[in-house]
């Protein structure tokens, strides 16, 4: 690698050449630039393109400005299908090439059907070796090709006859390739770079050396990046591009590029690299595929399959969600479960082949490049996955933070799994936050309603269960739930989830135990009978109850029983403690409540004036906070406001209280 030199280039493009084996691609890519793409000198011995070339092609558009071609020669035999999906990787236009002499043969067949799978639909036809056949026989391979395009984008494509070895037609050749690049759309380069590796070396004094096509964004030297699957760190210290040192590459170009911070031995071809957070590892992967009709039947889900997305080619299982196969001709949503972690992002395009590599079965779309093992036959995951694949960036994202659930998730992973930049994650946060979609624990991140909805549910069903399991006991412990919760939500979440699930009514606090709300402990016919008659007197004290030990019906009772007594008074919902062994009637305590509303309504008040308006009210009527002409004393308010200052319902200010809760 040299010094570097600015980078002049106006604009920059990459072109990749498909076709059968010997239908002249190596040779016309060398005629075009004068550069032989066969760089291995067993490829050049037996004429047999290997492994991936690479040239230089140097032109100008159609307004004289310097136009930079990358051109990736790709093998045409049919073991090296891998080879060529990897060449394909970041190609804005193809050249397909049909030798005149052949024609239309079987990998010029399979060629076709992965440059429509990888959607690429700019691109031209060069009929090689023209000079080898008359005039006629040009026509007879056009018509060829217009049965076997038929219905295709490639049907559009522009045909140009041409000879490698006369030069005819190369000037041709030259040309349209220009006008297809003035119909590319221009690449911005955005915030994040990524790069598929192809190649890998060491140059002597200079270290670990990668090549790749850049498909987004742009590198400088002294950037940081990031290897994926390996997840590790490496810098930058040099750039190239088209053969040259120069300050930065970006989308559209082939770049090499000289590392520093990682091993040679770390790095293989398949990997890539990326802005750092960018991509994230996973086995299971989502994706929509369509099968190609030629695979002549249904094919079933849970077979193993080969994945070449990028550079790389993985084996994984295809199963096929809400369903057991897929027809030809036919797409379906899918999940791959891979034998090894990959990395990739929304929107990326790849090509299946079988499990023994000998044909091309199908591609497709990644829809959710990070995904969970899930049952396929779930109609809510295939609901999901509908909602993932949305053309609405909006339901896009709000089903990525459902599928988040309380993992905090950065804006630049989001971006990679919804296909939109970094810069867009903000203003779609605060749309669903707006629309009322999110919410958060406390010391949590936002997080989708229907997570809390779910976990909610979760909850209660633990209740259950443990009810179920152990039906006289009134409940499980405050503190073991909370870790239940925490261990579902975020750390320290559990007690925030905990108040909202009393708020709702779900589950109610019953001294240290927690239970829901539909719950109620199995009593014996004793038990039952000795409730009751602790009720009937807690009812009837009103404000003025004495410890549960103190009742009638609790007096002569050994400590064993009178702590089953103590357990069952806890699960009573007619009754609440307000202090250790002290209950009071709950509809009394909804009474006092009601009191401190009308006497609280927009200002404090003290508990003098608490004691007076209970007086009065019990003085009005028997029905309201006491009983007859009882006295309301200080010895019986002070307990129930302690009480309702611990659960919130109220706040203690110096000799005064404010009121919290007007809702309960």
């Amino acid at each position: 690698m040299t010094a570097a030199a600015p980078n002049t280039t106006t604009r920059a493009c990459i072109l990749g050449t498909a076709g059968h084996i010997d239908h002249g691609k190596s040779s016309l890519v060398k005629a075009l630039t004068g550069t032989d793409p066969d760089r291995l000198p067993e490829e050049q011995a037996r004429g047999m393109t290997i492994e991936l070339g690479y040239a230089h092609l140097a032109l100008a558009d159609s307004k004289g400005r310097p136009l930079q071609i990358g051109i990736v020669d790709v093998p045409g035999h049919e073991r090296f299908v891998r080879t060529m999906v990897a060449g394909a990787t970041g190609v804005d236009l193809a050249m397909l090439v049909v030798a005149a002499d052949d024609g239309v043969m079987p990998q010029t067949r399979e060629h076709v059907d992965i440059l429509n799978l990888l959607g690429l639909p700019i691109g031209l036809i060069a009929i090689s070796k023209s000079d080898m056949v008359p005039s006629d026989r040009i026509t007879d391979v056009k018509a060829q090709l217009d049965e076997l395009l038929r219905g295709t984008p490639l049907a559009e494509w522009p045909r140009v006859a041409c000879s490698a070895k006369t030069g005819t037609g190369l000037d041709d050749v030259r040309a349209t390739i220009v006008a297809l690049v003035d119909r590319l759309p221009s690449r911005e380069r955005g915030p994040i770079f990524r790069l598929a590796i192809d190649r890998v070396f060491a140059v002597h004094g200079r270290g670990t050396v990668i090549t790749g096509s850049v498909l987004s964004g742009a590198v400088t030297a002294g950037a940081s990046l990031e290897l994926q699957p390996a997840g590790l760190p490496c810098k930058v210290r040099e750039v190239q591009s088209f053969g040259s040192a120069v300050t930065d590459a970006g989308a559209g170009q082939r770049a090499a590029l000289n590392l520093t911070g990682i091993e040679r031995e770390r790095i293989d071809r398949g990997m890539e690299l990326a802005t750092p957070g960018f991509l994230t590892p996973a086995r299971y992967v989502d994706a929509r595929v369509r099968m190609l009709t030629r695979s002549g039947k249904p094919f079933a889900s849970h077979q193993r399959v080969r994945v070449c997305m990028g550079t790389t080619e993985a084996m994984a299982m295809l199963v096929v969600v809400g369903g057991d196969a897929i027809p030809p001709g036919e797409s379906t949503l899918v999940q791959f479960r891979f034998q090894t972690p990959v990395v990739c992002a929304y929107g990326q395009r790849f090509i299946l082949r079988n499990e023994t590599a000998q044909l091309t079965i199908g591609g497709g779309v990644l829809v959710r490049p990070s995904s969970r093992r899930f049952r396929p036959s779930h109609a809510d995951e295939l609901e999901s996955l509908h909602r993932a694949e949305s053309p609405e960036t909006l339901v896009r994202f709000e089903e990525a933070l459902r599928q988040a659930g309380f993992s905090p998730r950065t804006d630049i992973r989001i971006a990679c799994e919804i296909g939109i930049a970094p810069t867009e994650v903000a203003a779609q946060r605060e749309r669903l936050r707006q629309a009322g979609k999110l919410a958060a624990l406390t010391g949590g991140p936002l997080v989708h309603i229907d997570t809390l909805a779910a976990v909610e549910a979760r909850a209660a069903a633990y209740l259950k269960r443990h009810h179920a399991a152990n039906p006289q006991e009134p409940g499980v412990l405050r503190d073991r739930f909370i870790t239940w919760l925490d261990r579902r939500t975020t750390p320290g979440g559990g007690k925030s989830l905990l108040s909202r699930l009393e708020a709702s009514g779900i589950a109610h606090a019953k001294g240290p135990y927690i239970a829901h709300r539909d719950f109620r402990p199995a009593l014996s016919p004793e038990d039952a009978a000795l409730m009751e008659q602790v009720v009937s007197e807690i009812l009837a004290a009103r404000l003025d109850p004495p410890l549960l030990a103190a009742l009638k019906s609790a007096v002569g009772l050994s400590k064993q029983r009178l702590k089953v007594l103590e357990d069952l008074a806890k699960t009573e919902p007619r009754l609440v403690m307000f202090e250790p062994q002290h209950y009071i009637s709950a509809n009394v305590m909804a009474d006092l409540k009601q009191c401190l509303r009308e006497l609280g309504n927009g200002r404090r008040f003290k508990m003098a004036e608490v004691r007076d308006a209970l007086q009065a009210r019990v003085s009005e009527s028997q029905s309201a906070c006491g009983t007859g002409s009882q006295p309301v004393s200080r010895r019986v308010v002070q307990p129930l406001l302690e009480h309702l200052d611990r659960v919130g319902f109220t706040r203690r200010v110096g000799d005064e209280r404010i009121l919290l809760d007007t809702t309960r």
